[in-house]
């Protein structure tokens, strides 16, 4: 195997100018220390100090006096071009029922204010978090992050979870779910992705978002799924509508395939 010849400092760099973007930091709260850092990246504190010199320059942190480092406000990512993939949804909720999961963690916790604003929560509410690794042929393909608010997550079990997929539980509930709003990006893996999906730290994965709303409209789960790359794919056939406004392509069938 071919090593990443990208230096350390810029991998670092990039997975926490990810974790900075993508709110997994609080903006009040100071990032981790840069021993700290060096512990849990398994480098030394050069290393790290360089990766953080490259987030101030890019304005995404800030240095206070005796305090630490913080996130600086406004560093969230400009929001992606939306895309209709509502079948990518329906394909997904299928591979509940033909691939294996391990729950990792389940318990209930203060939502951070991004899932508070997802789930459309007042700040402050607790959720439901579980994280599971989703399994093919006994290889692990995704990682996945579910909050539920607390008042649907308290009505099934740790042990409902690990048997069934969410969206069974939802069912056996009574729960008619209605729509999704769902995107798909690229992500790096940090230490939990790379742990769980027995990839290196800072390989590309697949990023899928959804938040799943029942018949009245109300977000009922917000996910976070990786995707191992390697071992899953979206592929979607598509067929060019002509009009005499232009020509326009429309996905007939979509599907994803684990290799």
């Amino acid at each position: 195997m071919i090593a990443n010849p990208t230096p350390r400092y810029y991998r670092i760099y990039r997975l926490l100018k990810q974790a900075i973007e993508s709110h997994q930091f609080a903006s009040n709260e100071a990032l981790p220390s840069e021993n700290a850092l060096a512990q849990e990246y398994q480098v030394s504190r050069l290393t790290i100090r360089r990766s953080l010199e490259l987030l101030q320059h890019d304005g995404l942190i800030e240095r206070r006096q005796g305090r630490g480092t913080f996130p600086r406000p406004g560093n969230a990512k400009t929001a992606p071009l939306p895309a209709d993939i509502n079948k990518l949804l329906a394909r997904l909720s299928e591979m509940g029922s033909s691939t294996q999961a391990s729950l990792l963690s389940f318990g209930y916790e203060t939502a951070s204010p991004d899932v508070c604003t997802r789930l459309e929560l007042p700040q402050g509410a607790k959720v439901q978090k579980a994280v599971r690794v989703r399994y093919h042929d006994d290889q692990p393909f995704s990682y996945l992050i579910t909050y539920v608010p607390e008042h649907i997550g308290r009505q099934y079990s740790e042990d409902d979870l690990e048997r069934l997929p969410i969206q069974s539980i939802f069912k056996k509930l009574g729960m008619k779910l209605a729509s999704a709003d769902q995107g798909i990006s690229a992500i790096l893996a940090d230490m939990q992705h790379a742990e769980a999906l027995r990839v290196d730290v800072g390989s590309a994965l697949l990023r899928i978002s959804r938040v799943v709303r029942d018949v009245n409209g109300a977000p009922v789960e917000y996910l976070i799924a990786a995707y191992n790359p390697a071992r899953f794919e979206y592929r979607m056939t598509l067929s060019n509508k002509r009009s005499k406004a232009g020509d326009t392509w429309v996905m007939d069938t979509a599907k994803s395939a684990r290799k």
